[in-house]
């Protein structure tokens, strides 16, 4: 079974490098250009299903591809973005001068330490390890090949800690662009990589992405 993970389409947050998103946004007008030409590279696809966050900005991001193709979608919460708490709706220059002593510490250890009233890394993998313990007794129920998961930029990191072992500062220096394809096969209990953050559809460019060997 291969995973297309996806980030979603940009929305006004990512224009004000917000890092700690609060809003439910919708996408911009550039956010819906992004996810059209999404759309006309994952329509090559054979996709069995759609798993999406239950934030607007999923949604809509897949939006045109559904406009194009019949395909069952799933809303689940455990692929919802971390929750920010009092880090919610700040850029990381505010968060970190509005609350110096709780960003030090957080930022020290963001596996383990959560934002007061939000998440810590941990907290949002135990999400992601529960949906993957579900996703996979249905792919074997119903043979699925090909699963597209519609999220957020730090699920995407901390999958990338929790299954591909990665460590925080070299999860951290993938900046996952909006719209972003990261491909894996999921094959006997081993996960392969094919490639990471590609938003070669976006310009047609294929050099952009980054590929993991």
């Amino acid at each position: 079974m291969k995973i297309y993970f996806i980030r979603h389409a940009q929305v006004g947050s990512n224009l004000k490098n917000i890092a700690y998103n609060k809003k439910n946004e919708d996408l911009t007008k550039e956010g819906k250009k992004q996810a059209e030409k999404l759309a006309k590279k994952l329509i090559r696809l054979n996709i069995d299903k759609i798993f999406i966050s239950k934030s607007k900005r999923a949604y809509q991001t897949i939006l045109p591809l559904l406009k194009l193709q019949s395909i069952s979608v799933k809303k689940d919460k455990r692929l919802d973005d971390c929750k920010y708490g009092i880090f919610s709706g700040l850029t990381l220059k505010e968060a970190k001068g509005k609350h110096p002593k709780i960003f030090k510490k957080r930022w020290e250890d963001k596996w383990n330490i959560p934002i007061p009233k939000g998440e810590s890394f941990k907290d949002v993998a135990e999400r992601l390890c529960s949906f993957f313990k579900n996703l996979e007794r249905e792919a074997k129920k119903f043979q699925f090949e090909n699963i597209v998961i519609v999220t957020h930029a730090t699920n995407l990191k901390v999958f990338l800690i929790q299954y591909l072992k990665f460590n925080i500062k070299k999860a951290d220096s993938v900046q996952f662009k909006n719209t972003s394809i990261s491909i894996f096969e999921f094959k006997n209990n081993n996960i392969k990589t094919e490639v990471i953050n590609d938003f070669s559809h976006l310009n047609n460019d294929t050099s952009q992405s980054k590929r993991i060997h």
